[in-house]
This record gives C-alpha cells, structure tokens and sequence, in this order.
C-alpha cells in the first residue's frame, strides 16, 4: 500500500507540474514556440487544448489545490513510512512494510534525481508565475532522521532521577541502546540494501541521542558518587558494553562518532572529583581523629586489644580509590597522591597524639591493664593503615614516594615508642630478678630464673594480641633486651671461678638457662634466632681449657656479634678466672683483630653495645680477688658447726665482711 500510494503521488505531482507550466504560454503565443525540449510529462496533452486550459481562470486554482493536496499526501505518507521505521525495532514481523518504505525511498530518490536532470537541461522558466517544485524531497536524508527521532523516542530521560542514583540510569540507558540496535540488527538492517549503511545509521542516532542526554546531565552539580560514574561510563562502560558488544557481529566505523562528551566537559568533571576527595579526606580524617581520642579516655580501664580507627579511615579513602582506579590509570594516580597527602598528614597527627596519650598516662595515670590493651589496640592500626599506604604508592609511583615514606615513618615511630613502652613495662617486673642472678646463691638456686621465665610468659599472655609484624618487632626487642640484662649480669663479674670445677658449674648452668631461653622465645615466635647463641659462646669460653680453644670461641663470638670489645672478653676472663697474662694477651688479640676489620654494625644486631663496661679488673687484684675468695669457700667449706645460735650469728657477719672486702678490692680496682 505504501509503494502504491506513492506511486499514485508522483502521478498527482506530475499532474500538478504539468498545470503549473501552462501559464508559462500566453495565448497570442504560437504553439510551436514551444520548445521540442519540453520534458515529457507522462500524460498524451495535445497542443490544442492549451487553448482551452488558458481560457479557463479555474484552471489555475485546481492547480494549487492539487499541489497542496500533494503535499499533504507526501506529508502522511511520510509519517506511515517513519512509523514503520520505529517500530521495527520492536516487531519482527514490520519486514515487509520496511521492505515496501525502502522501496518508496528509492522511487523518491529517483524522482530527485530525474527532476535534478530537468533542472539542468530546461534552464529558461516559461513564465514567472510557475510556482517552485517541493523537489529534491531528500526522503533517504528524512529516513536518517527518521532514525535518530526513533533513537530519541526510545531511549530513557533522566526523570526522576535521585541524586546518587546516577549509575542506575546510566544502566538503563545502557540496556536500551544494545537491547534497540541488537533488535535493528536482527530485524531491519538485513532489509535494507547495502548503500543505506543502515546499521551505522542507527549506531550513529543513539550515539547522539546519548550524547545530548549526557550534556543535560553534566549541565548542572553532581555528586562525587555521580561523578565517578559518570566518568566510569565514559571512559569505561560505553565504549567496552555498547559499543563494543555491538561491534561485534557488523562492524562499526568508530571514527564518524564524536565522543559523548567534550574534553572540556571531562577535565571540568575530574577537577571537580580531584576537589571534593582533597576537601573530604582533610576535613572527615580530622573528625575521626577527634573522635578516636575522646575515647582514649573513656575507655581506658576496658581491655580492648582492637580499634576501629584504621578501618574507619581506610573505609573513607578506599571508596574514592576503588572507584577512581576503576575510571582509568590516571584519575586513579591523581585521587591516590590526595588520598596519601591526606592520610599522611593525618598519621603524623595520630603519632603525636598517641605520643601525648603515653606521656600523659606515664605521669598521671596508673598504667593498669587498659593501659595496657589501649596501646595494644594503637598498635593494631599501623598493619593495615601501612598497607594501604602502599597501595596508593603503587597508584602513583611517580609523585608519592617522599608522601608514603612520609606516612611511614609515623607509623614507624608509633610502633616503636609503643613497643618500647610495653618492654619497659614488662622490665619493671622482671629486672630486680636478673640483680639475683650470678650470684654463689644463683649456681644453686633457680627460683630468680624462674621468675624471670614466669613472667615473661604472663606479660605475652597479653602481648599476644599484638597484630604481625609489629608483635615481632615486640618480641624481637624483649629477647634482645633479655639477653642484654643476663649477659650484663654475667659481666659484672660477682661470681670468679677458683676452680676448674666451679667453671663447670657455672658454665653448665649458664647452657641450661640458654637451652631454656631459647625455647621461651622459640614458643612466644620470636624472628631474633641469632641471639641464641649468645650465652653458650659465653659458656664455652668459661668452660674450654686451653687457650686455642678458647682463642676459636672468641673469634666466633666476635664474629657474631661485632660490637664486643676487648673489655667485654677481658670481664669475661676474669670471671673463668685466668689470671695469666700472656694467655689473656693472646685471647684479646683476636678480639683486636676483629675490632680493625669490622663493618658498620646495624643497631638491630647489637647486643654487647648496650652493655658499657665501665672498669677493668688487672690480674694483680684478679689473683688476690680469687685469694680471697678461695680462703672464704675453705673457712666456710672447713669451719666446724657449732651448736649455739651465737655461733650462727657470728657466722654471718665473719662471711659478710669477707665478701664486702672481696667487692671492695674489685671497686678499688
């Protein structure tokens, strides 16, 4: 019906174009004026019957009318045609009725065509009262039209759209545009011939309609959640789900496609995002950190080993980060150098308050149990906040190297002051026990070491809690610091062996009590193995005979631990006892040797640098010393028991003032 249609139109037109000439001749012109040239009209009009048509006044008349008429009928024509188009999209079956719309398109064009061939050859107009042609009607131009109105009917506008929501209307958008040019694809583009290049006609209608939607949208504020999408769908969403899903089965000529946004457009959106992450990073972290410190106080006496600080501040920054990063590589750059800026500053903040926290707690507080939990809790924070500094280092290794070891090194002060107060804490329970050790008592008695062992294990009981890796960093140092105050009490020198047998003794305790600290430690996970070796190098140098053995055992010890000094091996001779010089001499040299060729030691590998020996015993007062103390072991050894209680109080005063000359001759040494 269609094509009929139009086909009974060209007729009428041509009617109409026929009427419209004959005023062009006036009657006193001779008929074979007119030109051999005249276009045939598709009608058998005789030369004579100009006469008739040019008698007649109404002739005139019915000739406009038929033009109108015409042009009416063009008119819903057209409008049959371009709901066909629209509803192909939507109904299988519209085929053939398409199929019968390209057909009139095609007769029209050649209709344009052949009226654009009279137009070249019939250059003269027979008369000035000839109206105008509506020709070239253009229909295949109005179908593309046709088209992109299709394309602006179907897809959604933005009503009623929260703010926020800006992604759900981006989905819908997105659904509709694959779902209409899938359906084009399937059921119109096959209908239509080749030259049409129907289907980047389509592509073409939504892009724009999908462009001017997008210009609405970015004309006014957005959230920064509508921003981000925003931008996901441009850089993202469209070219990779639309287009690309697409693309896939007919081919799309990308480069007739204007992007839907403008550069400027783009830029505007990302400052704006850049803006409101630098404005919510500074004013949100100092809140939280208000917050955070009110409940120092009011959760002090309540043993909480967790705090949600750093999930709170990572929640804060994590949100920009992941959505900026998915946007693309850059933007992604741009928020993580703002996110770490921020959280940078932020950290130095949280240390200096976590530095007022300590002080304040040493000088007015009673340092209870929730003390105690509170820093545990403090500690916990510095894993994951450290972690996501590192992530928005890898965003943007370029331009935040100095902000991340910036941010770092807050967190690494806090740690360690933090550690260092719990290691203090744990000392001031355990240090009076380690001033019982070395003692004759110490070789027969093991309840100081016990102690000792008790409670570290208790304190661990609650240093437990302590997230990895700063809990290493803590047992790391209080092994150390274990070691330090046992080898400075071996160093002080207040047992001197007389004896081979006494040698054995003490140097048989001194492996026990390793073999136990070793397993302590082993148990509470500590990473500082080096350290236990420490005590029975000690040991073995007490024990061993001969003065090569004893010359290998120093060379391994100062190999192992290069900040000894000669003083610390000349102390620990003394306690063996040997009072030869030149067997001491050829001991210390090896420690000389050592000293000359030894590197920079790293502070964490240092043990015998925190044990400062302040004096020297000189083998004179070393043979007098052990003089001394061999006459007291043979009176205390030989004295005969007396049964009084005189007898025992006498005792004791005789031995006390044999041991105080004994620490006498080594202070006046």
């Amino acid at each position: 019906d269609l094509l009929l249609a139009d086909t009974h139109i060209l007729e009428l037109e041509r009617e109409c174009e026929v009427l419209a000439l004959l005023p062009a001749t006036p009657a006193s012109t001779p008929t074979s004026t007119l030109s051999p040239s005249t276009p045939p009209l598709g009608h058998s009009l005789s030369f004579s019957s100009y006469d008739e048509v040019l008698s007649s006044n109404a002739t005139l008349d019915s000739s406009r009318r038929k033009a109108k008429d015409v042009e009416l009928l063009y008119e819903a024509l057209q409008k049959e045609m371009w709901d066909v188009v629209r509803e192909s999209l939507r109904q299988p079956s519209a085929g053939p009725n398409l199929g019968l719309v390209v057909l009139v398109i095609q007769q029209e064009e050649h209709a344009d065509a052949a009226w654009a061939v009279r137009e070249e050859t019939w250059t003269e107009r027979m008369s000035t009262h000839i109206q105008p042609s509506q020709r070239p009607r253009r229909l295949k131009t109005k179908w593309r039209h046709a088209v992109a109105e299709a394309a602006e009917w179907s897809l959604p506008h933005q009503v009623d759209t929260q703010a926020g929501q800006l992604a759900l209307y981006l989905e819908r958008l997105r659904s509709r545009m694959v779902d209409d040019l899938d359906a084009a694809r399937r059921n119109a583009v096959s209908i239509y011939p080749e030259e049409f290049a129907a289907f980047q006609v389509y592509v073409e209608s939504y892009h724009q309609a999908v462009a001017k939607r997008l210009r609405t949208i970015t004309s006014g504020p957005l959230q920064i959640t509508d921003v981000y999408s925003l931008l996901e769908w441009f850089y993202n969403i469209y070219n990779r789900d639309v287009l690309g899903t697409i693309g896939t089965s007919i081919p799309i000529h990308y480069t007739t496609l204007e992007p839907i946004l403008p550069q400027p457009t783009v830029d505007r959106l990302e400052e704006d995002c850049i803006s409101i992450v630098r404005d919510k990073v500074t004013t949100e972290l100092i809140q939280v950190l208000d917050e955070e410190e009110r409940r120092w106080a009011q959760t002090l006496y309540i043993e909480e080993y967790q705090s949600n600080l750093a999930r709170s501040v990572i929640q804060r920054l994590k949100v920009d980060l992941d959505r900026s990063t998915s946007v693309n590589q850059f933007l992604g750059a741009r928020v993580a150098r703002c996110c770490l800026i921020g959280l940078a500053d932020f950290l130095f903040n949280f240390q200096k308050k976590v530095e007022m926290f300590h002080d304040t707690q040493a000088e007015f507080g009673d340092r209870g149990d929730g003390y105690v939990s509170r820093t545990i809790a403090l500690v916990n924070c510095c894993p994951p906040l450290r972690t996501f500094v590192e992530r928005c280092r890898q965003c943007d290794p370029q331009g935040s190297e100095e902000t991340a070891q910036r941010a770092n090194s807050s967190l690494d002060r806090l740690i360690s002051q933090s550690v260092r107060v719990l290691t203090d804490r744990l000392f001031e329970h355990i240090r009076p026990f380690f001033d019982k050790l070395m003692k004759r008592k110490w070789l027969n008695n093991t309840e100081a070491f016990e102690a000792i062992e008790a409670s570290i294990k208790q304190h661990f009981r609650k240093f437990k809690r302590m997230d990895p890796p700063p809990y290493q960093t803590l047992v790391g140092e209080v092994h150390r610091r274990v070691l330090v105050e046992y080898v400075r009490a071996v160093m002080r020198g207040r047992i001197i062996c007389t004896s081979s047998k006494m040698r054995k003794r003490m140097a048989f305790r001194l492996q026990d009590e390793a073999k136990q600290l070793k397993g302590l430690f082993r148990d509470l996970e500590s990473s500082a193995s080096w350290l236990d070796s420490t005590i029975c190098h000690l040991a073995d140098i007490i024990l061993l005979e001969d003065t090569p053995s004893i010359q290998m055992e120093v060379a391994v010890l100062v190999k192992e631990f290069p900040d000894i000094r000669k003083k610390h091996v000349s102390t620990l001779l003394n306690v063996r006892g040997m009072t030869r010089q030149a067997e001491r001499q050829e001991i210390l040299n090896v420690v000389k040797d050592f000293e000359c060729s030894s590197a920079l030691i790293c502070r964490e590998r240092a043990l015998f640098a925190d044990i400062p020996i302040t004096s020297e015993v000189h083998c004179i007062s070393l043979g007098l010393m052990r003089l001394a103390m061999t006459v007291s072991n043979w009176f205390s050894e030989h004295r005969p028991r007396r049964r009084r209680r005189t007898s025992a109080r006498n005792a004791a005063p005789q031995t006390a003032e044999t041991t105080e000359d004994t620490s006498k001759l080594h202070r006046e040494e």
